[in-house]
């Protein structure tokens, strides 16, 4: 990594004392979830974070709780709330799913429709003979259909699922939705449209016959080139009109304007470009210099939003109650149901023994047994800088938590809020949730 801008010792050690008055303050207003309380209290007091907003939604009217602690900036004295804007990174991938699935609703599409029937240039794909060895190609045998693009069985890869032949094929391309531009080099290729990142994309072998492995990859991205061409309209206008305008996620968006730049939480590293560990983290993307001003020219679908914790929860109450809002449906209610199940080929399994949806995780067995466990049924994803979301219809809430480092395996939030939650909760022990 590099062009980051290094964190001051003096106000880093000044950021931690500051974070620890914050996280005490904030631990006496969490009535309901004082295990969750504490631990976003102790990740600032600790300086992994400079600050972490957490909401909690139950099924009915929108009364979301929200727990904060800490700042925006370990550099700065403005605190997080529920309005502060969060690179969500992943978690962009449930809200383009959706919106794929009110398509299926309206029959515009089905489950089962190869995506060549919207995107032709994806007739005739090859698929690698050995990945690990070269780009040697053979003829597709099975189409890519709609269900392997929101469940990541279309056998596409993604820039940062290793250094094979196709992965380099995907950075010389500029293939590369989400990635911070400070992480880029000088032998990355110039970032293309929406549809342009389609056509690249199309020109290429795929890493695995379509349906046959989950492997994480840029099909999300994908779906949104895919809702553009099939409606005619840019991809940013589907989801403000299928989503964000319907839910009143008034801020929810691909890019910030100027005018709400104090209002951006500043993203930090934990690892070099090379991935060694460092000891103070260095800022990656921050209000004075943000990859996210402005219009983008790739709004990536499977990484590109920013959003509120206020915003993500009202997406979160709408699936949680099955599709509706306020009393309104955004999705029918058996398709909501539909996108939070197993959507997987059959044989196929995510993570060894874990189902999929559209665009996130679908828990198959109850795993309550586990001080970090779940119901079965639940449904949610994570983000590169940590973020959390989750929908648990089984004990009737859906969560998201909102904090941002990398990698997001810095640090076990993941397990540590479950465990925390299901101490809330008082009901026994009870999968860790996923950041990708």
């Amino acid at each position: 990594m590099h062009a980051l801008t290094a964190i001051d010792r003096r106000r880093f050690l000044g950021a931690i004392a500051a974070s620890a008055i914050a996280a005490g303050a904030s631990a006496r207003a969490a009535p309901g979830f004082a295990a969750v309380q504490a631990l976003i209290d102790r990740y600032v007091a600790q300086a992994n974070v400079p600050g972490a907003v957490v909401a909690v939604v139950r099924p009915g009217r929108h009364r979301p709780l929200f727990l904060k602690a800490g700042r925006m900036a370990f550099e700065g004295d403005a605190p997080v709330d529920e309005d502060t804007l969060f690179r969500v990174y992943s978690m962009t991938k449930p809200i383009t799913a959706m919106a794929v699935m009110q398509q299926i609703a309206a029959g515009k599409l089905g489950l089962d429709t190869p995506i060549a029937d919207i995107l032709p240039e994806f007739g005739a794909m090859q698929v690698l003979v050995d990945p690990a060895r070269g780009l040697e190609s053979r003829p597709a045998k099975t189409p890519i259909t709609v269900r392997h693009l929101l469940t990541h069985t279309a056998g596409l890869s993604y820039s940062i699922a290793g250094n094979g032949p196709l992965e380099r094929e995907y950075h010389r391309l500029g293939l590369l939705p989400g990635v911070p531009r400070a992480s880029r080099t000088a032998a990355d290729g110039p970032e293309p449209d929406l549809q342009g990142f389609v056509t690249r994309l199309a020109s290429l072998p795929l890493h695995a016959e379509p349906g046959t492995l989950w492997r994480y990859s840029v099909a999300l991205d994908l779906a949104g080139g895919l809702l553009e061409r099939l409606t005619g309209k840019p991809f940013a206008a589907v989801l403000d009109s299928q989503l964000f305008g319907p839910l009143g996620m008034a801020n929810a968006g691909f890019s910030v304007a100027p005018e709400n730049l104090p209002r951006l939480a500043t993203n930090y590293a934990w690892s070099t470009a090379d991935q060694k560990p460092l000891a103070r983290p260095v800022v990656i993307d921050g209000p004075a210099r943000t990859d996210w001003l402005g219009p983008q020219r790739l709004p990536a679908g499977g990484a590109g939003l920013l959003v509120s914790a206020r915003d993500y929860a009202r997406f979160a109450q709408m699936l949680l109650d099955e599709g509706r809002f306020e009393g309104r449906a955004v999705l029918p209610r058996e398709t909501a149901q539909l996108a939070m199940s197993n959507l997987l080929p059959e044989g196929v399994f995510f993570d060894k023994t874990q189902g999929f949806g559209a665009g996130g995780r679908s828990t198959l067995f109850d795993t309550r047994a586990r001080p970090d466990g779940t119901p079965a049924g639940s449904y949610g994803w994570g983000g590169a800088a940590g973020t959390i979301f989750q929908v648990d219809r089984v004990r009737g809430l859906a969560l998201v938590v909102m904090v941002q480092f990398m990698p997001s395996q810095r640090f076990s939030l993941g397990k540590e809020f479950q465990t925390a939650l299901n101490t809330d909760l008082g009901r026994g022990p009870g999968t860790a949730l996923t950041s990708a």
